[in-house]
């Protein structure tokens, strides 16, 4: 799930990328046709799960197709919008896309984003992707509140 460059100021967006690919690499649905990626996020839009989510999640989402050449996925919660490379359609990065929606901040994998990504990964790709993802965020020293805007967590190894 290779994302934009890591940021030098920020080591939580390495961090976090870091703890997608090593928990969620192999995990859900890898699709071949874009039809399939439009239906997926379809499915995750008319869920119960996404409208009851308590930052009143957009009802519709325009995801837009981009080339193999694009370096990484993107999403902007202002115009809705989550952009996905070929290649890299899978259920992690869809996800990962949607979180962006869920959780508009001026720190974009800060912790409110985290949470917001584990809350996804529980309901859409189960409770074992969900603790395998955790685990990494922990490992990593991943800063993540508890949903919805709870306390921050961080391992105890990032917090020595």
């Amino acid at each position: 799930m290779a994302g934009p460059p890591a940021d030098p100021g920020d080591p939580q967006v390495g961090a976090v990328y870091a703890a997608e690919d090593a928990s969620l690499a192999d995990v859900g649905p890898r699709w071949r046709r874009w039809v399939d990626v439009e239906a997926y996020v379809e499915s995750v839009l008319i869920s119960p799960e996404w409208s009851e989510h308590p930052s009143q999640p957009p009802i519709e989402v325009i995801v837009e197709r981009r080339s193999r050449s694009a370096t990484f996925a993107a999403a902007s919660h202002d115009l809705a919008t989550i952009w996905i490379p070929d290649g890299t359609w899978t259920a992690p990065v869809v996800l990962h896309e949607l979180a962006h929606l869920l959780a508009p901040s001026p720190e974009p994998h800060g912790p409110a984003f985290c949470a917001a990504e584990l809350w996804l990964v529980r309901r859409f790709l189960g409770f074992d992707a969900y603790g395998a993802l955790r685990s990494a965020f922990d490992r990593a020293g991943v800063r993540y509140a508890d949903p919805p805007g709870g306390r921050q967590h961080r391992s105890a190894s990032a917090r020595s």
